[in-house]
């Protein structure tokens, strides 16, 4: 079956995997946006039944027989990092158009199987949930590619939450199963300094830790990334809930929610093990970005992120980003937009305008080499270099 030909309508979208992950997608669905909820798939029959009661669209039991569908132009695969290279394939042999959470996968076999699927039958493959999408650092990465301030030559990213003490199931808390903070959040920050810094990583040093007794999973991590041409990125996150970076983001977070008090962490006995699907979903709703004209919104911030130039330095600020150069600070207000639309806008203008999406599949390999190189150099205090990596546009 050939890719969806998608000419005067709507793109149509299943969703692969109706989990926690998914309800952070199904909310950008409305009634006048050029994409349209075509259906979903788990393997659950609860899942099932509370995503047709809410949306009354098809839902299946398997990802294969969502693929199969006629009506349905792409899926986006927000089931298990282990079977995001299964899905994608099946989506592929499909003619579906795929839109992948990430990381990609859990290595770079997997990684090399998807795009080859994905360029046999001749659809579109789009690294989702990524950073890279929002509007400041995409602004951060134009100014830098634009040259007015010089070229980078040092890149700051630095995150710190809860991530470890909200309720995750097993694979979550498993490292050979994709889980983990830097299989599960690492993406995020390698995606942000890669971009802005051009892309090409040639060099890896990191080292992971897991400092909370109760999980043997990597907790924090702390990478060093040396880009062609020498330019440098320090990465660093810590999950253990004892601090949120969004104190130095004016109590602004990943969703641009302002909270008028700061993110504080009540006094709460820290959890000591997985949870169940249940403990998940319901913390899942108490976090969920609040809706309506009256939620004060501003920019999203993943944490601190701080680029230095040879004649200047950007960071981002509430409304787009701040640029520091010998003439002051200026700054440059980036254009509102908050949830999941980005990724399902990207495809659909990508095959409107007939060319290829990004980031693509390729990017998505090259983060991943970067986040395995970040775990693989802190077993043996080598660094690592890199062979998979691929320019920002």
């Amino acid at each position: 079956m050939g890719p969806a030909n998608l000419p005067g309508r709507q793109l149509r979208v299943g969703i692969a995997g109706l989990g926690v992950a998914s309800s952070q997608v199904l909310p950008v669905f409305g009634q006048d946006t050029p994409y349209v909820l075509a259906g979903g798939a788990d393997n659950r029959a609860e899942a099932r039944k509370a995503f047709k009661d809410a949306y009354h669209r098809p839902v299946f039991a398997t990802v294969a027989e969502l693929c199969a569908q006629h009506d349905v132009d792409a899926v986006w695969i927000s089931t298990p990092n282990t079977l995001h290279a299964e899905h994608a394939i099946c989506a592929a042999r499909n003619g579906k158009h795929v839109i992948c959470e990430k990381p990609m996968a859990v290595n770079l076999r997997e990684c090399d199987r998807m795009i080859a699927a994905a360029r046999k039958h001749g659809v579109q493959f789009l690294q989702g949930h990524s950073k890279i999408y929002q509007a400041p650092i995409k602004a951060i990465r134009e100014v830098v590619a634009s040259g007015r301030i010089g070229r980078v030559i040092q890149i700051s990213a630095f995150n710190s939450n809860d991530w470890l003490q909200r309720p995750r199931l097993a694979p979550e808390l498993d490292t050979t199963l994709g889980g983990g903070l830097v299989y599960r959040q690492g993406p995020h920050l390698v995606d942000i300094v890669r971009f802005i810094g051009g892309g090409m990583i040639e060099s890896v040093r990191g080292v992971t830790g897991r400092a909370d007794p109760h999980f043997d999973t990597e907790g924090h991590f702390n990478a060093l990334l040396q880009f062609e041409g020498g330019a440098a990125a320090s990465l660093t996150f810590n999950g253990y809930g004892y601090f949120d970076a969004s104190e130095l983001t004016w109590d602004i977070g990943e969703s641009g929610m302002v909270q008028s008090k700061g993110r504080r962490f009540p006094g709460k006995p820290r959890l000591t093990g997985p949870a169940d699907i249940q403990q998940k979903r319901a913390v899942a709703m108490q976090r969920a970005p609040a809706t309506g004209a009256e939620v004060k919104r501003r920019q999203p911030f993943f944490g601190l992120t701080v680029v230095a130039c040879e004649r200047g330095m950007i960071r981002q600020s509430p409304d787009g980003i701040y640029v520091y150069t010998e003439d002051g600070r200026e700054e440059m207000v980036s254009a509102k937009g908050h949830g999941r639309e980005f990724e399902l806008l990207e495809l659909r203008d990508a095959l409107a305008q007939g060319r290829d999406v990004f980031p693509d599949g390729t990017w998505g390999k090259a983060t991943l080499e970067v986040c395995l190189a970040i775990m693989a150099s802190s077993k043996d205090g080598r660094a690592r270099r890199m062979r998979h990596q691929v320019p920002a546009p």
